[in-house]
């Protein structure tokens, strides 16, 4: 993984996890909505094309994961 790729990695999993210590309801929400900015992607789907690791491995999406299961 690229240097670039590694640090939006990272920085997305950061973000994530400050918004999911805020309130946990409203990060998981945030993991199913549709991000305009990248062809209304979810953000789950774009983190696993973009190989983005430590974002998939964050706590908000270990439990939205849990949840579905």
């Amino acid at each position: 993984m690229n240097l670039f790729l590694r640090q939006f990695d990272i920085y997305a999993m950061s973000i994530i996890d400050r918004c999911f210590e805020s309130d946990e309801d409203f990060a998981v929400n945030l993991l199913k909505q549709p991000a305009i900015a990248f062809d209304n992607i979810e953000p789950l789907k774009l983190a696993e094309q973009a190989k983005c690791g430590a974002f998939l491995a964050s706590k908000c999406v270990q439990k939205y994961l849990k949840q579905k299961w």
